[in-house]
């Protein structure tokens, strides 16, 4: 796919996605963002903060101090998402037994937005690369210990089986680097094993405090998004059970799940098919699919794949997908018994009114959506002292379809340098 096919086709999902939603509110953005037009893209998000609500506020905060490390403003890359991981520790954990109460009742979008683990860890990694490109060696330390406890928090001291796909190995590879940089090697070791068990080509070395070395970070693709969709569902009761029953988008069959909600009571009005919004994730198309350095005017190698987030969004929501759904038609479904009084008779009502509400009150689509889809990594010695990397970018047939612009990097004798850079579509 083109860059301008790509960019075509994130304008069109944004259409699709319905102009009430935060997907298609950042769209603009999204565009100039992958666009490499970061000046304009943080002019976006500025009207965005302004004129958002305070549900919203501290997730285009994150956003845009992506941006603006990705333009070169550290400093207020760090005030913005020193800000959002402020707010979003205070919130963490801290909903009332009214509001808990309330969940089945008040759409998701209108209340406060609360990151997922990942992203959490996310934020603080490129807190880091904030510090660190600023040349606050002091900061990027801190935060690098900011990374390995919320490592341990959400993901614990072993990471096996499934939980795995919800691991941050670019989070840890950062942390492995200033490990090596101050000397702790036995530091950098546990974090490059445990990135080696998710992704081996990543590490095929030993740590070394010594070689002179830059590390280049590559990010490729956009993160996949959320979009709100029309789903039909109904509730049953089986053998003294109730259980909500789903047909999602693109097939797969129908989705069965258990409800315990003290709020759904009544068989005689059970079983009445209705229609409510669901917030469905899409991946993004993809314009390269690989990408080489080339340092000081010479294609060095090919970046290997350090992290998958694409995969990582993806299991995160297949995980939370049970409660997602159950939360959305139960809203939906005691809007519809409030509003009309249900009998027995009523199912074609139901059916009619549940209708008028998806079509007002869209699914909660928020998501960090200047992620990318995937983090590469390519490693080398160099001689100490200037250099330059540009990023060449490939297609699946091989074809060059882009070449980034061209970062400077000075490389201290016998420390690790570190060069991240966002990519495209």
């Amino acid at each position: 796919m083109t860059r301008k096919a790509a960019i075509t086709a994130l304008a069109v999902l944004a259409a699709a996605a319905g102009c009430a939603t935060y997907t298609a509110r950042m769209s603009d953005t999204g565009i100039l963002y992958y666009d490499g037009e970061y000046g304009r893209a943080i002019d976006e998000l500025d009207k965005l903060a302004r004129s958002s609500s305070n549900e919203d506020l501290y997730l285009y905060l994150l956003e845009r101090g992506k941006v603006r490390l990705a333009a070169g403003m550290y400093d207020s890359a760090i005030v913005d998402m020193r800000a959002a991981e402020n707010r979003f520790d205070e919130i963490e954990g801290t909903a009332s037994v009214g509001e808990i109460v309330s969940q089945s009742i008040v759409s998701d979008a209108s209340k406060e937005y609360k990151p997922e683990p990942y992203e959490k860890i996310l934020l603080n990694t490129y807190l880091l690369l904030s510090y660190l490109e600023s040349g606050d060696m002091e900061g990027a330390y801190v935060e690098r210990n900011r990374v390995i406890m919320r490592l341990g928090q959400y993901l614990g001291p072993a990471v096996a089986g499934s939980d795995s796909l919800l691991d941050v190995p670019f989070a840890r590879y950062v942390a492995a680097v200033l490990y090596e940089n101050e000397g702790k090697l036995d530091d950098a070791r546990i974090e490059y094993d445990r990135v080696a068990e998710l992704f081996p080509e990543a590490v095929t070395w030993a740590p070394n405090a010594h070689l002179t070395e830059m590390v280049v970070f590559a990010e490729m693709g956009r993160a996949p998004v959320k979009v709100s969709r029309e789903i039909r569902g109904y509730f049953a009761k089986v053998n003294g059970r109730t259980f909500g029953y789903f047909a999602l988008p693109g097939g797969g069959g129908q989705y069965v799940y258990p409800v315990s909600s003290a709020l759904l009571t009544g068989d005689a009005r059970l079983g009445t098919v209705f229609t409510f919004a669901f917030p469905d994730y899409v991946r993004m198309p993809r314009v390269a699919v690989l990408c080489r350095p080339v340092v000081d005017g010479v294609e060095a190698g090919t970046a290997v794949t350090l992290d998958d987030l694409e995969r990582t969004a993806m299991e995160a929501f297949r995980r939370d997908l049970g409660k997602i759904l159950l939360r959305s038609a139960l809203r939906t479904y005691l809007q519809i018994l409030a509003q009309n009084k249900l009998d027995g008779d009523a199912g074609r009502i139901a059916s009619v009114v549940a209708k008028i509400f998806s079509a007002v009150e869209t699914a909660d689509t928020r998501s960090w959506q200047t992620l990318p889809a995937e983090i590469a990594v390519f490693r080398m010695e160099v001689a100490p002292g200037p250099h330059e990397v540009v990023l060449r970018y490939y297609d699946r047939g091989g074809r060059m379809v882009g070449e980034s612009g061209s970062l400077k990097v000075w490389v201290e004798e016998g420390k690790k340098e570190i060069a991240w850079m966002p990519g495209p579509p």
